[in-house]
């Protein structure tokens, strides 16, 4: 009997039927993390010959690139990510990364999916403001302020939620794939 009068009675034949959000088996750092990595080698896999390919590199090299070719470039990415992510973040609460290791995006209060503009919003384009503003500042200080908001965005995984600070902003956590979990059962 759980002590939540609201909760669903848990069925044997369902073993999915009710989740307890609060005792959801969370991902590992670690395994967060190379599933991040992957996920970003997926990316760069398509990006850097597209960016070879336009002559970016050269440009940016030179500093010859203008505002519009950098939000162009910055829109790519967000398309690629779209392109290679969406329908598993969507569906699932997965990127390509998340389903090599068996995790997934859920809800932190209820343990259910998210929406996708929740999921691809929050968790993924919350530095977009960020990245506007560097594109459109000169200089390397606001660069330097970014990337050590993403130092914080990574070291906040250490505490005991372990969730990062887009996880904060989301209200999501990265747990056990569902199936995963009903498999170890």
């Amino acid at each position: 009997m759980s002590d939540n009068p609201y909760a669903a009675p848990a069925s044997d034949s369902e073993p999915s039927a009710f989740i307890d959000p609060e005792n959801e088996p969370l991902a590992g750092r670690f395994t967060r993390l190379v599933a991040s990595i992957i996920d970003g080698i997926l990316m760069i896999v398509i990006l850097v010959p597209l960016q070879f390919g336009t002559g970016y590199f050269q440009r940016a090299a030179a500093q010859e690139v203008g505002i519009l070719e950098q939000i162009a470039m910055s829109l790519s990415g967000m398309a690629v990510m779209l392109l290679l992510n969406g329908y598993l973040l969507a569906k699932r609460g997965q990127t390509i990364g998340k389903v090599l290791f068996g995790i997934q995006i859920v809800d932190f209060s209820t343990g259910q999916l998210m929406p996708f503009i929740r999921v691809y919003g929050y968790r993924y384009l919350w530095m977009l403001p960020l990245v506007v503003i560097v594109i459109l500042i000169p200089g390397t200080m606001d660069d330097l302020a970014i990337n050590g908001l993403v130092l914080i965005d990574v070291l906040l995984i250490f505490g005991t939620l372990r969730r990062c600070l887009h996880d904060y902003i989301a209200g999501s956590k990265v747990v056990l794939y569902r199936e995963n979990r009903e498999m170890l059962a």
